[in-house]
């Protein structure tokens, strides 16, 4: 094992950090990562061995994950946090975490007693490497955790307050139904029934879902019928519209299924296929990965009433619901609680830090212009929201 001794331990005694840089420590760690999974208060479903193998395997030869780990007393792994070796400026190299270019969240797998370790184990490499990059977290890891050594600590950093995540938290005494149109206003509620009958008389309307390794692999060619025809893959942002996509989730989804860790849905009038749905599931919680539909049917909002269908069994389920990063009316409208997803760029404290801060800062400012002179689309309405919401 490539283990870096400590010279700093989280807050919990006996908690300590290592540092793990073989590809081989996922397949030998396997079993512990996923009883960590049940265990963590901070939970990510993207760092699942499923969706890290995938990833991985799909990566340019020479690729270099660097892998944070905190033990307890006792070994056991109290908290991961995957990254990569990425190029910096002037021939240094930095941190950006596993499945940078997929993931809705960045934040680590951890208990609540591994947490202080791994930012530990993560300053301990600012040095090593110029900087490190966590896009987005969870408002409590980063206040709780990350803020006060970020921010306390003896490196720079640039943060970002830019971004929302809206979530439902079910409540036992409420059904759904009764929560639904709590929060749907008169009007709303008006127009979602005309759209329900609507596309009811265009034939029957049904919502399977498909939960196995065989279910999940045999319909997933059905969901290509679907996207093509969304407006996300006409503006190119749908799941599969980059080159290669299309073959990782092809690969990836069913075994996300193999493991209870995906559920695909799909809304069908007929015999045709109008809408899907991937939710990512997890003990006790549901992440909204992905909702498109075909575009000949927006008339009768399919998408919505899909969703509506899904958030209604999650309810029931007891899930908690969490829509992710995207900032979009229609999803806070129905939430209990819209919070902010921070994002953090830390480096070390040097003339190459301080340039590569410089650069970072110059980068976000240009690319705001560019996006916000550019014509508006659909695909661009969320970031847009957010530069409003930046602070």
């Amino acid at each position: 094992m490539n283990t870096i001794d400590s010279q700093r331990v989280s807050p919990m005694v006996g908690t300590e950090w290592e540092i793990e840089q073989s590809v081989k420590f996922l397949d030998s760690a396997s079993k512990e990562l996923s009883d960590l999974d049940v265990r963590a208060e901070w939970k990510n479903p993207y760092f699942s061995m499923e969706w890290l193998r995938s990833w991985l395997n799909r990566q340019p030869p020479g690729t270099k994950p660097v892998f944070i780990l905190a033990r307890g007393p006792k070994g056991r792994i109290e908290g991961f946090w995957p990254f990569v070796q990425r190029p910096g400026i002037l021939g240094t190299k930095g941190l950006w975490p596993f499945i940078y270019d997929e993931a809705n969240y960045f934040h680590p797998n951890s208990t609540h007693n591994g947490a202080g370790a791994l930012v530990n184990g993560l300053a301990s490499l600012i040095g090593e490497f110029l900087f490190c990059w966590i896009p987005l977290m969870p408002d409590s890891f980063w206040h709780r955790i990350l803020q006060p050594v970020v921010e306390g600590g003896k490196y720079l950093s640039v943060t970002r307050l830019n971004r929302k995540t809206s979530m439902i938290h079910p409540k036992a005494d409420v059904s759904f139904d009764e929560y639904w149109d709590g929060k749907m206003g008169a009007k709303t509620k008006k127009s979602f029934r005309y759209d329900q009958r609507g596309l009811a008389e265009k034939g029957k309307v049904r919502v399977e879902s498909y939960n196995s390794f065989e279910e999940v692999r045999s319909i997933m060619p059905t969901t290509c019928i679907v996207e093509v025809e969304s407006w996300k893959s006409a503006e190119g942002a749908g799941l599969y519209t980059i080159r290669g996509k299309r073959g990782y989730f092809f690969e990836l989804f069913p075994e996300l299924a193999r493991s209870k860790r995906v559920r695909i849905s799909i809304l069908y009038v007929g015999q045709k296929p109008v809408a899907w749905e991937v939710d990512l599931l997890g003990e006790g919680n549901l992440w909204l990965h992905h909702l498109a539909f075909d575009q000949k049917w927006k008339k009768y909002s399919p998408g919505k009433q899909l969703l509506n269908h899904n958030l209604k069994r999650a309810w029931e389920e007891g899930r908690k619901i969490d829509f992710l990063p995207v900032s979009l009316d229609y999803k806070e409208k129905i939430s209990t609680l819209v919070e902010p997803a921070p994002e953090c760029h830390w480096f070390k404290k040097s003339i190459r830090g301080f340039l590569a801060r410089r650069l970072i800062l110059w980068n976000m400012k240009i690319r705001k212009k560019i996006r916000q002179r550019a014509p508006r689309t659909k695909a661009s309405e969320p970031l847009l929201k957010s530069y409003e919401f930046e602070k």
